[in-house]
């Protein structure tokens, strides 16, 4: 093993160089540091994930609202929105009329909700609660819908959200729940 020696201008004394590189000990430091700020950081990143992820399936269940709106008043004939609370899964579907002249329910869009993300309750105001694992919301050609609001939980405890369709406008109003 060869050392390499360096004679310094200002002294013209020769001593050993050394070469610019970290100790095992600053590493060590520098990979604490950082892993105590993930540990602090990595909760609140998937808190706000989690927030999110609800935040766009309450939006998600609007637009669906809309496009069902939309669907119902171009082809002028209802149009239905299907929440399943037991799989978890909003849909649209309207009756179609087939060659042979037989009507036949015909899904126009199917949202899966995340698995961090779940419908408590699907309720129509126009209606007595049920503990029906399905509800169904007409959309009329007129541009007008059942009034109905929806509940939905996300993972995190106390985190949840009602989706309130108004029957006129169609718009949804979210707000948080307990």
């Amino acid at each position: 093993m060869s050392k390499v020696i360096q004679e310094t201008s200002a002294t013209g004394s020769k001593r050993l160089a050394r070469r610019g590189a970290f100790t095992l000990i600053e590493l060590s430091i520098v990979v604490f540091i950082l892993a105590i700020l993930m540990a602090v950081s990595l909760p609140n990143f998937v808190r706000s994930y989690n927030a999110a992820v609800l935040n766009e399936t309450a939006r998600s269940f609007a637009t669906l609202c809309q496009l069902a709106r939309i669907q119902a008043v171009s082809q002028q004939k209802n149009a239905t929105l299907h929440i399943d609370l037991e799989r978890q899964v909003f849909w649209i579907s309207q009756s179609v009329r087939n060659e042979d002249g037989s009507q036949e329910e015909q899904s126009l869009k199917v949202t899966e909700l995340s698995n961090r993300v779940a419908v408590v309750a699907a309720v129509r105001q126009d209606q007595s609660p049920s503990t029906e694992n399905e509800v169904e919301i007409n959309f009329y050609p007129n541009g007008t819908c059942d009034p109905v609001y929806v509940i939905l939980r996300g993972t995190e405890r106390g985190n949840g959200l009602c989706a309130l369709i108004d029957p006129i406008t169609i718009q949804a109003t979210i707000y948080p729940v307990k």
